[in-house]
């Protein structure tokens, strides 16, 4: 298997058309989940992907990566940018997703309930936290991305992010014991 990497890397240039195409459809997903869990709108959703996969494109096609640099850092600071742009353009409103009624016992509602509980929380989050902040919980909590790769995507320091991580998983825990 090839990594990313590697196949960004042969994919630069007029030539590698369809090596950018495979790898688009290796990172469609990642870069489609996080705009989700940060915007929640759908159309935000496809018009923020839509612009990152662009970015990629335009800058695969005109030798504007570095195939020494990892690839993947490379596509988040490309999706750190558009959601940036984004942000500065809305004057975002955060969706809150109602509980389903309660009362019916059942594995599958229960499953449903548990995950609206999760997207009522994440909802709460969204609404009460700055963006970089909860963008910081979404990369390290959703993304795994180290601390250090969070601090080179949004220009600040390692000790602001863990500072911002703190805040998010401190309102949290707040909201999951009940305050």
């Amino acid at each position: 298997m090839k990594s990313t990497t590697n196949l960004a890397g042969r994919a630069l240039g007029n030539g590698g058309r369809s090596l950018r195409s495979e790898l688009f459809e290796r990172v469609l997903n990642r870069i489609h989940a996080y705009f989700v869990r940060l915007l929640w709108d759908p159309h935000a959703v496809d018009d923020c992907l839509q612009n990152t996969l662009l970015r990629l494109e335009t800058s695969l096609q005109e030798g504007r990566y570095k195939p020494q640099h990892s690839f993947n850092r490379w596509m988040w600071m490309k999706a750190h940018a558009v959601y940036v742009e984004f942000c500065r353009k809305q004057a975002r409103q955060p969706r809150m997703v109602e509980l389903a009624g309660q009362g019916r016992e059942s594995p599958e509602l229960a499953r449903v309930e548990a995950q609206l509980d999760s997207a009522t929380l994440l909802a709460r989050l969204r609404s009460n936290l700055k963006p970089e902040t909860f963008e910081v919980l979404v990369l390290y909590g959703q993304e795994g991305m180290s601390l250090c790769d969070i601090a080179a995507l949004q220009s600040c320091h390692t000790r602001t992010v863990r500072r911002r991580l703190r805040d998010a998983e401190s309102l949290a825990a707040g909201y999951a014991s009940g305050d």
